[in-house]
This record gives C-alpha cells, structure tokens and sequence, in this order.
C-alpha cells in the first residue's frame, strides 16, 4: 500500500501526521518520498487493522508486525528499511510531543537480519565492452554507463541529479550527490566521463550547460536534470536498468550477466575494481557513501573470486576417473 490516504480517513488526525512527516523527509526527492510513505503506511495498515492504535504502540507490536512481513515472504533487508523508516517517524513525534515513546526502538538482537544484496560484479573486460557498447549507441547512454561505472551512483542518485550539482572544486570537475537520508557527498567526474557529459548537453533540445562552477555555488546553471528524456524530464529509474541490459546484449556479454545486470550491478563494480586496485576502503566508502566500511567490504566481490574456486579442482580430480566418453 502507497496511499497514506487509505490507512485512515484523509481528515483523521494520524493520516495528517504521517503526510506532513513524509512530505518534510521525501522534500529533496520523490524517490525517498515514495520510499517512506510505503514503509510508513506498511505498518499503520496493519496496526489499525489489527486494532492497535499507532500512537500507543508498543515494542511487542512492532515485533508482530515483523513476524507478519516475515511470513509474507519478506527479505531481513526489506524490514530492517521499513523498520528504520517507522522508528523515524516515532522520533518526529516524540519532538513534536505526539507519542510517548518509539516502539521501534528495538534491541539489536529484535531488529531484523540485513541480509547482503546479492549484485555480481562484472570483470573489466565486461565493463570495457559495455562501456564501448554505450559509445556506440547514443551521447546519453553512454553518460549513464560512464556515470555509474566511474562512481559507484546508486540509479536514485544518477536520476535526481541536476545540471547545478556539477561544478569544479580544486581543479577537479565534480557532482554533488545528494544520496540517501539526506546525507550528500562530492564524487570526481574524470576527464572520460566529462567529455560524455558535454556531448550529451550538446545534443540535447535545451542546450548546453552554462559555464561550470563550484558545486552548489550561484550560477551553477539552471535547475536541469542531469540526465534527461528528450523532452528534457528526468530519466526514470527502470528505464535505466533496462538500458544495461539491452547495451550488454548489443556487447555480446553472456546472456548470464544480462539478466542480472542491474544499476547495483555497476555500484558493486565501482568497489570491487577500485579495491582491487588498492584504493583505501576508506576512500571508496567516501565515494560511494558508506557510512560504514563494513557495509563498503559488502559489495567487494573480490573477495571471493569464482576463478579461485575449488570447484575447478574437483572437476578435474573428478573427471580422470570417468569413463572416457562422459568427461
């Protein structure tokens, strides 16, 4: 359910606390805006419909209502969200004097299990040849694959970034990202990725950018998505993804990768290429915007390399003493 206008009657006194809490965490994005009255609504939905009043809620309940997303099937990942945004939400009224206490407030061992978000890293001859492969298509495309292989954007961040986030900061051309939870950060757009930038803004219908300046600074050029339809709107998230995956068939990648190629697929190839070519885990968290370089050490994919496998081995070992014909 997305509509906090179904959890309660839209002049009930609770529907208007949940809007005005979504509208003043989703004011710099729709994306995150959706996000929490999604999560919000999740759990009001089925406070109210088990007949528990929300604004008197306890830590058992918010526990029941864990164990009822479990059995619907829910990942640990996807209720450890929905838990972070419901205990959010708790906070807002406590400091608006509204609710005595958070229920969400669980103790670790309560809270669910975030369980790794499976994304396979592609190899550098994989990444190559889709990048070549968006070199080939449109100015665009090839500015999205560039963009995400080059800094580790999540889609949400690549779609809601505006022509005023690029600037120069010290000498280097960067983009101001506004990431999740309002959190924002800067990451390099090295020279490759600039050059894609500046032919993607000539081909546009509404011109070039103005001349750049520092990052978040007066004159950073109008407020334009960064990446934009031909209309001149921004990109959608979905349209992303499948644009991965039709430039992957045109590269030839195997059909494997394809299905799997996703806007995570590349952010876990950003950490995974740039540890594996020495870079701090500490710098690469700061690109990416980790808060912690345990949740960074989760994308590496070099750390367990399938051509290391053992399974390799025991075919070999296994296959001398098959019968000829069935090696």
């Amino acid at each position: 359910m997305t509509d906090l206008a179904t959890v309660a009657e839209p002049g009930d006194h609770l529907a208007r606390l949940a809007a005005t809490f979504v509208k003043a965490k989703g004011r710099k994005s729709e994306h995150t805006e959706d996000a929490y009255r999604r999560d919000l609504a999740s759990w009001l939905t089925w406070a109210l419909t088990n007949g528990i009043n929300p604004l008197d809620a306890w830590p058992a309940h918010i526990q029941l209502w864990l164990a009822h997303l479990g059995q619907l099937g829910e990942a640990g990942t996807t209720q450890a969200r929905r838990l972070g945004a419901v205990s959010s939400f708790y906070d807002w009224l406590i400091r608006h004097q509204t609710a005595p206490r958070n229920p969400a407030k669980l103790t670790k061992e309560e809270r669910p299990v975030r369980a790794p978000r499976p994304a396979a890293a592609l190899s550098d001859e994989h990444a190559a040849q889709l990048l070549a492969a968006a070199d080939r298509d449109t100015p665009r495309a090839a500015l999205i694959v560039w963009l995400l292989l080059h800094t580790g954007l999540r889609v949400t961040e690549l779609v809601t970034a505006r022509l005023g986030d690029v600037g120069v900061d010290r000498g280097h051309m960067v983009l101001h990202v506004h990431g999740k939870g309002g959190k924002g950060r800067t990451v390099v757009l090295v020279p490759t990725v600039v050059a894609r930038l500046d032919a993607h803004l000539a081909q546009r219908p509404d011109g070039p950018a103005n001349t750049m300046v520092l990052a978040g600074q007066a004159g950073a050029g109008r407020d334009r998505p960064l990446i934009a339809t031909a209309t001149g709107k921004p990109l959608g998230r979905h349209k992303v993804r499948l644009l991965l995956q039709r430039l992957a068939r045109a590269a030839g990648l195997p059909q494997a990768v394809v299905d799997t190629l996703s806007p995570h697929s590349t952010r876990a190839t950003y950490v995974t290429a740039s540890l594996a070519s020495g870079v701090s885990i500490y710098d690469v968290a700061q690109d990416v915007g980790h808060s912690s370089t345990d949740t960074t050490r989760g994308y590496d994919r070099s750390r367990y390399d399938p051509a290391r496998s053992a399974a390799y081995r025991l075919q070999d070992r296994f296959a001398r003493h098959l019968p000829t014909g069935e090696r």
